[in-house]
């Protein structure tokens, strides 16, 4: 995970709070990001958000669509350049949503971009999709 042991212990974080996560709760994820406005969220259903005041909600909007599930983190690479740090990978699981009754498998690919603040790593970006596969070069365009 690189040579900085503060960013490992954030990333380490991230995906302690992924049982809360799952089971609706998105405070625990929220309290590590910043507080600053220059946050972004690209959310693993698409749109995105800038601005603490937005991202917060967005993230309660999100684990509110979770009724459970186990969830896994595959790290594909991490590292940091004086108070920048990244972490990207692969989150897996099987996930229950709100309103269906069997879970199903999840899998996202997951970038999440940190910046030390007063000494502590905070998430300033988290970009996820189900992007998982290669695919056409055509997928890509508006419909």
């Amino acid at each position: 995970m690189g040579s900085d042991e503060g960013l490992q212990r954030a990333v380490e974080a991230v995906y302690a709070t992924f049982g809360a996560f799952g089971a609706g709760d998105a405070a625990p994820f929220a309290a590590l990001w910043s507080r600053r406005d220059d946050v972004t969220l690209f959310g693993g259903w698409g749109a995105y958000e800038r601005g603490s005041a937005v991202v917060g909600p967005r993230l309660a909007w999100a684990a509110g669509r979770f009724a459970g599930g186990q969830f896994t983190y595959e790290p594909l690479g991490a590292g940091s350049s004086g108070d920048l740090g990244y972490a990207i990978g692969l989150e897996r699981g099987t996930a229950c949503l709100a309103g269906r009754d069997a879970p199903s498998p999840l899998v996202l690919r997951v970038t999440h971009l940190f910046r030390r603040e007063d000494g502590a790593w905070k998430i300033i970006h988290r970009h996820a999709d189900p992007i998982t596969t290669k695919t056409a070069p055509e997928a890509i365009l508006l419909r």
